[in-house]
């Protein structure tokens, strides 16, 4: 019975599901782009190895164009942003449709948090705001975040079109075996289409994992002002003596009810690490390459075009990372006060048996959650500066080799 039930949780979402979901705008905007089925039609999976296939021809096209200007670093390192972008999308997209079923359990699993301290957030208006407020920062920094990917497009496709009118130039990889003149346009669609999809499909993943991190930490806060707010009722006052013959009164059941929320956030998180590693592993590698060889034209390209496009790019492959080490540091930060909010109840004034349970719930509170990457790398702020720093690194390295090389040359 058990399994069967752990099966369920893992079919697909209905659109009337995600309807009611407070992830409904991550799902239906990862089933535009064919990485969520929110339906059981065969169809959806074969419009998703489509979208899948496209990422890897151009993986291979682009490729192939780098062994052709392999001595060109300014061309090379231009193409090579695209290349270990879409590369590494490829990766996260084969990771998620392989373990989607765990995926649509997790959003179910939130779903079923939400509704956890729902009681406790209809009763106290400051609470009910703070929940709010996480759902309306989560969907607002998921459209911000597809915008700004969106802007991107704008800056990359049409240049070719504006800046070398006439030359048949490509978006991103060129032809050179046949200098761009065998079937040109649908080439250039090709390439618009492929990393306009699986772009966002790569922002989509990252977003929906920010954003249940946003809801978690929320979760977190609201647990440890309950827990701050814990007091007996002045009724329960002159009871206070006969407490450890009566343990089960509105007190003690309280601060049983915060352990077992704490206690579910807790396994919550846990699930949620095991979910998301191998992806924000294969995007913190990608994004450590991604910015290195965007600053590299960024600075010494001579081409002005490639110039504003790599300037332009270089937010995405360092927000990506933040993100993930923004809330998942958050989500740290509100674990560790409710270790905090736990001395600031009235405990002095509870029984042995509350303060017994009290005594658990900072010990386990005060334990550091840390959200990690692949098991082995920690996601969060000092994560992020570690990560600027080693792109910044083989970025210099680079500039060596580039600097030997003219040497050389002359």
């Amino acid at each position: 019975m058990k399994s069967r039930e752990k099966g369920d949780t893992e079919l697909p979402l209905s659109w009337s599901e995600s309807e009611r979901s407070v992830l409904k705008l991550n799902m239906r905007h990862l089933c535009l782009f064919g990485a969520w089925p929110l339906s059981r039609y065969r169809i959806f999976h074969v419009y998703s190895v489509i979208n899948l296939a496209l990422g890897i021809w151009y993986v291979n096209e682009a490729s192939t164009y780098v062994s052709y200007i392999w001595g060109d670093m300014e061309e090379a390192t231009l193409v090579l942003i695209s290349t270990f972008n879409i590369g590494s999308i490829v990766v996260k997209t084969t990771l998620f449709l392989w373990y989607r079923g765990q995926y649509f359990a997790l959003v179910r699993r939130v779903d079923d948090l939400m509704l956890v301290q729902s009681e406790a957030c209809s009763q106290d208006p400051v609470l009910g705001h703070l929940l709010w407020r996480s759902k309306r920062t989560a969907a607002r920094l998921t459209t911000a975040m597809l915008l700004l990917m969106v802007s991107q497009y704008v800056t990359w496709y049409p240049m070719p079109l504006i800046m070398n009118w006439g030359e048949r130039r490509l978006p991103l990889a060129q032809h050179p075996w046949d200098n761009n003149s065998n079937y040109y346009v649908l080439s250039y669609a090709a390439q618009c289409i492929s990393v306009s999809w699986m772009t966002q499909i790569s922002f989509g993943i990252d977003c929906l994992f920010v954003s249940i991190m946003i809801l978690v930490a929320a979760q977190m806060k609201i647990l440890a002002s309950r827990v701050a707010s814990l007091k007996m009722q002045d009724d329960e006052l002159s009871r206070k003596k006969h407490a450890i013959k009566c343990p089960r009164y509105k007190l003690y059941r309280d601060l049983c009810l915060c352990i077992e929320t704490h206690q579910q956030l807790l396994r919550f998180i846990r699930e949620l690490e095991d979910a998301m590693s191998p992806i924000v592993l294969t995007q913190f590698a990608c994004s450590v390459l991604v910015t290195c060889v965007t600053l590299f034209p960024a600075v010494f390209s001579t081409d002005f075009t490639a110039v504003i496009r790599s300037a332009g790019f270089l937010p995405v492959p360092l927000g990506q990372p933040y993100l993930y080490c923004w809330s998942a540091h958050t989500v740290t930060e509100q674990a560790e006060a409710v270790s905090a909010a736990a001395y600031s109840c009235a405990w002095m004034e509870a029984s042995e048996s509350f303060k017994r349970a009290l005594r658990i719930l900072i010990s386990r509170a005060q334990k550091p959650l840390v959200i990690t990457a692949g098991h082995l790398y920690p996601i969060n702020r000092p994560a992020f500066v570690s990560l600027v720093n080693a792109s910044y690194t083989y970025y210099a390295l680079l500039c060596q080799f580039n600097k030997r090389a003219k040497e050389r040359a002359l």
